[in-house]
């Protein structure tokens, strides 16, 4: 398994396992559509959702719903669809599973996952994957606002003032 340093401003760096690396780069957007993505990204974005869904039992049709919208609400935010389409898309991609009358839905246990989705069940079951998406989505926000505030303290300095030298060139961040 492939590991990669994630874009983050943590005090403590972590290796993350590559599939998350991916994911933590989409949870921090907003309006990304199921439709437009790549089947490799459409997968990862539909591992939060499906994480929602505890394995081990079937769930009724309404049990499912709620958790979606939850999910929707929450860790799957970066998302724009509704509860309906993305649980067909987890249904399709084999992320869960339905019995033959779509009364009940159940996340099948990673050994039983299609093959393309078990390293991304295999990297999800190291996290909480909903507070590790509103880690991300934090992180993001802090950095931005840090950015944004350096740009308008460098855009208030009279011209030719000097910078400090956090802001020089060579020491950009």
């Amino acid at each position: 398994m492939s590991t990669a340093k994630p874009p983050s401003t943590s005090p403590e760096p972590v290796a993350w396992p590559a599939p998350l690396v991916r994911l933590s780069a989409m949870v921090v957007k907003t309006g990304l559509m199921l439709g437009q993505m790549t089947d490799g990204d459409r997968l990862l974005a539909l591992s939060l959702p499906a994480w929602r869904l505890p394995e081990g039992r079937p769930h009724t049709e309404a049990e499912a719903n709620e958790l979606l919208k939850a999910s929707l609400a929450a860790e799957a935010a970066f998302l724009r669809t509704d509860h309906v389409e993305l649980r067909r898309w987890l249904v399709d991609t084999g992320w869960w599973q339905r019995d033959g009358f779509g009364r009940a839905y159940a996340r099948p246990p990673e050994p039983e996952l299609p093959e393309s989705l078990r390293a991304t069940a295999r990297a999800l079951a190291t996290v909480e994957p909903a507070a590790w998406a509103q880690q991300q989505v934090s992180i993001h926000r802090a950095a931005q606002r840090e950015r944004r505030a350096r740009w308008s303290e460098a855009a208030e300095r009279p011209p030719g003032a000097a910078a400090s030298p956090d802001e020089t060139p060579g020491n950009a961040r």
